[in-house]
């Protein structure tokens, strides 16, 4: 129950029958009582004012965190992809702390683990490349989660269009002379963010098409393998356009070929696989946003709204533009694409006789 804000110093009106008359002390008591009055009521208001000031600029108790984890370490061409998304998404959820999570390790599997395992409660949450869901399955059948079934996909972010580079001081201005130089016995080398993802399955194929024999070099993420591309480690690395633009801009490595049918905006002036006599060699990427499997069907279908809604921004279609991204799709389409790409992917890695190291 609600107490009585009324002040103990007010006296209770007096009948209108005895009533004595007030003297002079009486008269100043009451009047002075009287004042008191209304300074402790104003104090109050003042008091009560302050506190449902602090209640409106304090977080809800109920804010959550969304963690949208990446299976690589930092510095790799998720990282900003996920960054424009989630900056996005942050505005049409003010009250909750939406952040990107960087857990590499074993070529993805750790992190992928981490949001297989989570509470299917939307608050975990995977943004993986392609080859990770996809391709992975096939190459290490004993891993900790069944992807087919494990991952609820929520969003398909965009495409991007994979581009080969090689190290500056590799004498190899062109696909021709890299496969020249692989066919006269040069030891090259490859690099990739872990066995299994589309770095990695990209030389493979090139290695099959071309007929050389790169050798793979596993990293952490792609961020690592990138600088040791540019520290002269590694020789080459296929990975998106996005990924390997800052290099080439900068002249610290060089690019070959688009793994695509059609050039990229972004490098206008380089050659596709298909131009240059490999029409099988195409490998493009894209990115997705899943949850754990098990999520309310409510939870799936509000995260599917708030980020298609982020991903029409015209701001956001600008950056992702700018990266290369495009082609959002949401989660019936994303969960079709995944079933076809699951069932193309384990015949051709057996005929690449790829296996997991």
């Amino acid at each position: 129950m609600m107490r009585s804000l009324r002040s103990p110093f007010v006296p209770a009106k007096a009948g209108t029958q005895g009533r004595q008359t007030e003297t002079w002390e009486q008269g100043a008591l009451g009047s002075r009582l009287r004042g008191n009055e209304r300074s402790g009521c104003r104090a109050l208001v003042a008091f009560m004012t302050g506190v449902f000031a602090l209640l409106t600029c304090a977080p809800p108790a109920h804010a959550d965190t969304i963690r949208v984890i990446i299976p690589f370490a930092p510095g790799g061409a998720l990282d900003p992809i996920a960054r424009i998304m989630v900056n996005g998404w942050s505005r049409l959820r003010p009250g909750d702390s939406i952040i990107v999570e960087n857990i590499g390790g074993a070529g993805g599997i750790v992190g992928m683990n981490t949001v297989a395992k989570a509470a299917p409660d939307g608050r975990t949450l995977l943004f993986s490349p392609s080859g990770n869901i996809v391709i992975s399955p096939s190459l290490q059948p004993s891993l900790p989660y069944d992807t087919a079934s494990a991952f609820e996909p929520l969003v398909l972010v965009g495409s991007v269009k994979s581009a080969l580079i090689v190290r500056a001081s590799l004498d190899a201005p062109s696909l021709a002379e890299l496969v020249a130089l692989g066919k006269r016995g040069e030891k090259l080398t490859f690099g990739s963010p872990g066995p299994g993802t589309s770095p990695h399955i990209s030389g493979e194929l090139l290695n099959h098409a071309a007929g050389i024999a790169m050798t793979h070099v596993p990293f952490r993420g792609l961020g690592p393998a990138l600088n040791n591309l540019i520290g002269g480690h590694i020789d080459a690395i296929t990975t998106s356009v996005i990924g390997v633009l800052p290099y080439v801009e900068a002249k610290t490595a060089r690019a070959l070929a688009v793994f695509d049918t059609e050039r990229s905006d972004r490098l206008p002036n380089v050659p596709t696989t298909v131009e240059l006599g490999y029409p099988d060699l195409v490998m493009p990427q894209w990115y997705g946003l899943l949850g754990p499997a098990g999520m309310p069907a409510e939870i799936k279908r509000t995260i599917e709204s708030q980020v298609l809604s982020v991903l029409a921004m015209p701001e956001v279609m600008t950056q992702l533009a700018a990266s290369g991204v495009a082609g959002p799709k949401g989660a019936t389409e994303f969960r079709i694409l995944l079933d076809a790409e699951l069932k193309k992917w384990p015949p051709l890695i057996a005929k690449l006789g790829v296996k997991a190291e």
